[in-house]
């Protein structure tokens, strides 16, 4: 018995000194070995750098507020399209199934009166479907800043624009009809689809803001995020910067602006349709639009246009190898090599 063990302890000996003695080559090791169900974990890929802050490039000679003018240098057949004085319930879907059935996106600038209960669904249909919003104030006061009566005329303009602002929002929040009346009551204390007094708008838009910020939070929406960033608006016939507006006026406007943080976009065409005498004429709009869709730049038209003549001119503009429609976004960036947002802000007294 003893020698059976002698011999067994030998063997065992001579059996490890002959593992010892395998090359790396053949010997296996437990971290080559995978283990069934524990993946090997992958190098995580290092986080890439923070891309650096937008810097607004402002040139040198714009002494207008940040935005688009007819002065701007543009690329030739580059078209922003640009529709005002909506919602309207009869036109307004016309024109944005038009502009579906090409893929085109346009800016509306929108007049706060006009959103009521039988329009709001028609913003939200604009938000949806891809295109910008701007406000074209409150109720169309062309002269708004003809009245120079200083500090209360650049609060009137203001507030026509911040009661837009609030009114889009509040179209875009709305869930039924019966909401939409009862977000208005609250916010306006009046009776939904009341026509706001031009007294108003300067002395009480700011507890308007106050009351539908309330509801918001009611609603569960963080303090002071915006329902929409409102970026762009247009003044009602471009008054103060067309035709004979003087130096006084545009300096309230200028200041309003400011306030606001609102980029001004202006035109550098137009389809003609305000035209008293040749409004209703096919050619003259269609040709109108043509001109200036191969021309380039941002193109006004009114929701009320002819729908025929429209649908024609997008036609056109689609089958066009040399004319391409672009967001108003892209435009701004174009020219000041920033986000529309970044620069509204940034341009702020």
């Amino acid at each position: 018995m003893n020698s059976l063990r002698l011999w067994l302890l030998a063997l065992v000996s001579l059996l490890s000194s002959a593992c010892m003695g395998v090359g790396p080559e053949l010997a296996l090791r437990s971290q080559d070995v995978p283990r069934l169900g524990v993946p090997k974990r992958a190098t995580e890929p290092e986080a890439p750098p923070a891309a650096p802050p937008e810097r607004c490039v402002v040139p040198e000679k714009e002494k207008n507020p940040a935005g688009l003018y007819s002065a701007d240098a543009w690329p030739r057949g580059r078209v922003v399209l640009t529709f005002d004085d909506g919602p309207h319930p009869g036109k307004t879907p016309r024109v944005l199934d038009l502009l579906r059935k090409h893929g085109f996106s346009a800016t509306f600038f929108l007049v706060g009166h006009a959103i009521r209960r039988d329009t709001y669904r028609l913003v939200q249909r604009m938000v949806d479907e891809g295109h910008a919003l701007g406000s074209h104030s409150y109720n169309h006061d062309v002269k708004m800043s003809v009245r120079n009566h200083g500090e209360r005329s650049i609060g009137y303009i203001q507030g026509q624009h911040e009661t837009t602002r609030i009114l889009i929002e509040l179209a875009l929040v709305a869930r039924s009809d019966e909401d939409f009346d009862s977000l208005f009551e609250a916010v306006f204390k009046e009776k939904s689809g009341t026509y706001l007094s031009a007294g108003s708008l300067r002395t009480e838009w700011q507890a308007r803001r106050g009351r539908f910020e309330s509801l918001l939070e009611q609603r569960g929406r963080a303090a002071g995020a915006p329902v929409y960033p409102l970026v762009y608006s247009r003044p009602p016939a471009g008054t103060p910067y067309l035709g004979l507006s003087t130096r006084d006026q545009k300096a309230l406007y200028d200041g309003a602006l400011a306030r606001l943080e609102l980029l001004n976009v202006m035109w550098h065409g137009e389809s003609g349709d305000t035209n008293p005498t040749r409004k209703h004429e096919l050619a003259f709009l269609t040709g109108n639009l043509a001109h200036y869709a191969k021309k380039g730049g941002v193109i006004l038209i009114h929701d009320y246009v002819r729908t025929d003549a429209l649908a024609m001119a997008l036609d056109a503009m689609a089958k066009d190898p040399n004319v391409e429609v672009e967001p108003v976004d892209a435009a701004v960036r174009r020219k000041y090599g920033c986000a529309p947002l970044a620069l509204a802000r940034g341009r702020a007294n």
